[in-house]
């Protein structure tokens, strides 16, 4: 289990990834930077299939991050053993506006890093957004480090650049 003082990580099977939805409709202004456009109506839904091909059951893991109260202040979806074994791959974490900048979302990472030793983990890899300057302030600040430009990639109405970044977990 993943809790910080402030967050309970409850996991989300691939059949019960709609429980996101509100939270992506809410963190709209990720969503512009990152594909232009707000959450589709079927975003969440969709979570699973946009995973790599080719992975194992229970490779991929989805958590709601909950607060005190039980709402849904945001989420964190990861790759275990990929893109090697060992390595583990975090698609997204996204708090929710209201939850933002008061260190949650550090806690919950250094949560998740805990979780991926005890599980074997020795690398993290997150891929960042060019135009997202606020995650890449937040990835490099935790100790990620910059590894390649990729892209540019569609997504959504965008073409985006992405930077490809890693962190050795001692």
């Amino acid at each position: 289990m993943i809790r910080t003082a402030d967050f309970t990580a409850e996991s989300i099977d691939d059949s019960e990834t709609h429980v996101l939805q509100p939270l992506l409709e809410r963190c709209e202004d990720y969503h512009q930077l990152a594909y232009g456009r707000p959450a589709l109506p079927d975003q969440a839904r969709n979570i699973p299939n946009e995973r790599p091909p080719g992975l194992a059951p229970g490779q991929g893991h989805l958590f709601a991050l909950r607060d005190a109260q039980g709402g849904l202040a945001g989420m964190l979806e990861a790759l275990r053993d990929y893109p090697a074994q060992g390595e583990w791959y975090i698609g997204l974490l996204l708090l929710a506006p209201e939850a933002r900048g008061q260190g949650r979302g550090e806690a919950v990472l250094s949560a998740y890093e805990a979780h991926v030793r005890a599980n074997g983990g020795r690398m993290l890899r997150v891929a960042v957004v060019e135009h997202n300057a606020g995650g890449r302030r937040f990835w490099t600040r935790v100790g990620f480090q910059p590894e390649q430009w990729v892209g540019p990639i569609e997504q959504g109405l965008l073409k985006n650049r992405i930077l490809k970044m890693t962190k050795a977990l001692g």
